[in-house]
């Protein structure tokens, strides 16, 4: 869509709006700005994924003439955001790509086994340990003070959510289906492979990477 077609058509599908929609329309573009990713899986987002596929017209000419691109994918009940020139793409520590890598091939692996319903779930534990098969860990931990901060990046941009501060073998991490549109990749292997790249490069968690 061009910028002229997006501005008229953003012109008629925004006046079409009330003032209560209009209002709760440049919220959610705030919020997709701040967070990228939004989830109908996410209870507090579930009305925020109605209303942008409810007004899809109007955000998509919207962010059209700010150069970005709505993606609905209502299979996974997933609306983010990308940059159509490749810009606002972040550097990622070391820690936060590898947790992010893990986290996709430990959501692959519980979506074998659940219904279409229900939420992937997994422990803390399951992460170490994952990380630990793969060679990355060599029976050691990543420690407390730089998981939580890779843990709560995760969780701000809607990828993750988990409650247990203290951050126990037995805290419960959910995994939002967001995280099949951050690794950018098309399947498990090529994730290993990445992975495994990190394990040769060896484990500077100071180390900062270029991720989407």
């Amino acid at each position: 869509m061009n910028k002229s077609a997006a501005l008229r058509q953003f012109s008629d599908e925004y006046g079409l709006l009330k003032e209560g929609e209009k209002s709760n329309f440049s919220r959610i573009v705030n919020k997709l700005f701040q967070v990228n990713f939004i989830t109908k899986r996410k209870p507090g987002d579930t009305n925020d994924y109605r209303f942008i596929v409810a007004y899809k017209a109007a955000f998509e000419s919207f962010f059209a003439l700010s150069d970005f691109t709505l993606n609905i994918m209502r299979e996974d009940e997933v609306v983010y955001i990308e940059n159509d020139n490749y810009f606002n793409h972040m550097r990622l520590r070391k820690t936060e790509s590898i947790l992010i890598l893990v986290i996709r091939i430990l959501y692959q692996r519980k979506m074998d086994l659940i219904t279409l319903d229900e939420d992937v779930e997994i422990y803390l534990h399951e992460i170490h340990s994952e990380l630990t098969r793969i060679g990355y860990l060599d029976h050691k931990r990543i420690t407390k003070d730089k998981l939580k901060p890779a843990l709560t990046f995760l969780r701000n941009y809607n990828i993750i959510d988990y409650i247990d501060r203290g951050l126990h073998d037995d805290a419960r991490i959910k995994i939002y289906p967001t995280i099949l549109y951050v690794t950018n990749m098309d399947s498990i292997k090529e994730i290993i492979q990445k992975l495994e790249g990190y394990v040769e490069g060896g484990s500077d968690d100071d180390e900062e990477t270029d991720e989407d």
